[in-house]
């Protein structure tokens, strides 16, 4: 990829979105596949492939190496956030401990019970 950071359109947003199954709206099957292709390639193909596209290149690193990448690229794309739910009872009321409980969960939980 190149030095600079890559302007991403918020087409291109949704279509890795869709891709990752993290909302967005489908590619058409050239744009489908070169994400795929981006997605599956090795480290030195998908710098190839990313300094050919690189709005496509930079969404996808944003998903998949980036811990605020769906966050960004679904702003980028105007999506509204999906609030924080508990795993265990899916409950948005907060706080929530690492492992992605809610306090209530979590003072229910038996301590060798988590793995």
């Amino acid at each position: 990829m190149t030095t600079s950071s890559p302007h991403i359109p918020a087409d291109v947003a949704a279509h890795v979105l869709s891709h990752f199954g993290r909302g967005g709206y489908p590619a058409g099957d050239w744009a489908e596949s070169l994400i795929s292709l981006i997605d599956r390639a090795d480290m030195a193909n998908r710098a190839r492939l990313a300094n050919a596209f690189p709005d496509y290149g930079a969404a996808i690193y944003l998903a998949k190496y980036d811990e605020d990448g769906i966050t960004t690229l679904q702003q980028i794309a105007g999506l509204p956030q999906a609030p924080i739910t508990c795993t265990r009872c899916r409950d948005t009321d907060g706080p929530f401990t690492a492992a992605g409980l809610c306090e209530a969960c979590d003072q229910n939980t038996p301590a060798d019970s988590i793995r």
